[in-house]
C-alpha cells in the first residue's frame, strides 16, 4: 500500500511537469514580436503571416489548456496520457505499414513470400511490429477488442493474399483513413467530457468557498498539486536541459572554472 501511495505521489508530480514547461514556453515566446520580425524581413509573403491573429488566439488557448492540464485530477490526467500514448502507438503502427509498403514497392516482387527470403523477412518483421502495437494499444485502453487497433494490418493481410502492389498502396491509405475516422468518433463521443469536468469542478470550488473560504481553497489546491515539489522538479528539468545544451554546443571539454561559472549562473 505504501508503494502504491508513493507511485501515485510521483505520478501526481511527474505528469504535471509538462504543463508547467508548456506554460514557460508560451510565456517566453512573444508572438507579436515574432510576426513583426517576419513582416520586417523578406519573409512577409510567408503563409505564416496570414495566420497572425489565429496564432495569437491559439497562444491564449495554449495558456488555458496548460492551466487545465495542470489542475486536472490525477486519475483524469493519467487517462489523458494513456489516450495520448495510444495515439502515438497507432501512428507507429501506420509508420510500420507505410515503410513495409514502400519496401515492397522498391523490391517489385509480387509472388508468394515463402519463395523470396527477403520478402518473407520484411513481412515477418512488419507483422511482429504490428502485433506488438495492437497488443500494447489493447492493454493501454484496457479492452479485449484488439481489432479496433488493427486497421494498419490490412496491407499485410493484402500482401499475404497476393494482392497487387498498386492495390496495397490504396489499402494502406484506406487503413489510415479508417483509423482517423475511429479517432474522430472517439473524440466526438467524448466531446462533452471536458465540459462536464469543468462543471463539476466549478460546483466543488463554489461549495468549498462557501463553507471554508478562499484561504482553505488555496491551501487545498496547494496540497493537491504539491506546488513546492512540482516547481522543484520543473527547475531541475530546466537545469538539466540547460546543462545538456551547454555541453552539446561546445567541442572543447569544460574546465573547472567554466563548470563553476555555469553552475553559479544557471
Amino acid at each position: 500500500m505504501a508503494a502504491k501511495e508513493k507511485l501515485e505521489a510521483v505520478l501526481n508530480v511527474a505528469l504535471r511537469v509538462p504543463s508547467i514547461m508548456l506554460l514557460d514556453v508560451l510565456y517566453r515566446w512573444d508572438v507579436s514580436s515574432f510576426f513583426q520580425q517576419i513582416q520586417r524581413s523578406s519573409l512577409h509573403n510567408n503563409p505564416l503571416f496570414q495566420y497572425k491573429y489565429l496564432a495569437l488566439n491559439m497562444h491564449y488557448v495554449g495558456y488555458i489548456l496548460s492551466v487545465v492540464l495542470l489542475t486536472l485530477p490525477r486519475q483524469h490526467l493519467v487517462q489523458l496520457y494513456l489516450y495520448f500514448l495510444t495515439a502515438l502507438l497507432l501512428y507507429a503502427g501506420h509508420q510500420i505499414s507505410r515503410d513495409y509498403v514502400r519496401s515492397e514497392l522498391e523490391s517489385g516482387y509480387e509472388g508468394p513470400m515463402y519463395l523470396e527470403p527477403l520478402s518473407m523477412n520484411r513481412f515477418m518483421t512488419a507483422l511482429v511490429g504490428q502485433l506488438v502495437v495492437c497488443t500494447l494499444c489493447s492493454c493501454v485502453m484496457k479492452t479485449k477488442q484488439i481489432w479496433l487497433f488493427s486497421a494498419h494490418m490490412l496491407p499485410l493481410l493484402a500482401r499475404l493474399c497476393l494482392v497487387p502492389l498498386e492495390t496495397i498502396v490504396v489499402i494502406n491509405k484506406f487503413a489510415m483513413i479508417f483509423t482517423g475516422l475511429e479517432v474522430l468518433y472517439f473524440l466526438a463521443s467524448n466531446l462533452l467530457v471536458p465540459y462536464n469536468l469543468a462543471k463539476s469542478a466549478y460546483r466543488e470550488l463554489v461549495q468549498v468557498v462557501e463553507v471554508y473560504g478562499l484561504l482553505a481553497l488555496g491551501m487545498s489546491l496547494w496540497n493537491q498539486l504539491v506546488v513546492p515539489v512540482l516547481f522543484m522538479v520543473f527547475w531541475l528539468v530546466l537545469f538539466a536541459l540547460q546543462i545538456y545544451s551547454y555541453f552539446s554546443t561546445r567541442d572543447q571539454p569544460a574546465s573547472r572554472e567554466r563548470l563553476l561559472f555555469l553552475f553559479l549562473t544557471r
